[in-house]
């Protein structure tokens, strides 16, 4: 390798090559070390975690003045409680529903829907909703 001819240019390529060095000396030391942490988390299946999938074509059951209102409750079964819940809505016109809000409490998630002036297709609604055992 050539260096440059200047004193400044010689001194950017020793820095460059020092810089690159103490990298590659740094990358070696990381990999030794251990990045993940002792014992590896337990797995779902392990912790009799259970999911329910639920499809939905969302209708409104109540109205005040041009908007429509659902609000659509998955239910938790015996000896279960819910740990986390997720609502999507697909197909239909955008904008003809929009989910307001989503809360998961021990035995139920519940996700609230509004129709904004009750116009369009709905399309549908796909609850999951994760439960683990009561302990």
């Amino acid at each position: 390798m050539n260096l440059p001819r200047t004193r400044r240019g010689r001194v950017t390529a020793v820095a460059v090559g020092a810089v690159a060095a103490a990298s590659l000396a740094g990358g070696a030391v990381a990999a030794t070390g251990p990045s993940l942490p002792a014992g590896p988390p337990s797995d779902a299946s392990q912790a009799g975690m259970t999911v329910i999938n639920r499809t939905i074509t969302p209708a409104p059951t109540r109205s005040r003045g041009f908007n429509g209102f659902q609000t659509v409750t998955v239910k938790a079964p015996r000896g279960k409680t819910v740990l986390q819940g997720f609502a999507t809505l697909s197909g239909g016109l955008t904008g003809s529903v929009v989910i307001r809000s989503t809360r998961a409490t021990s035995g139920r998630y519940v996700v609230n829907l509004v129709f904004p002036g009750e116009q369009g297709r709905a399309g549908k609604l796909h609850v999951r909703v994760q439960l683990l055992p009561k302990s």
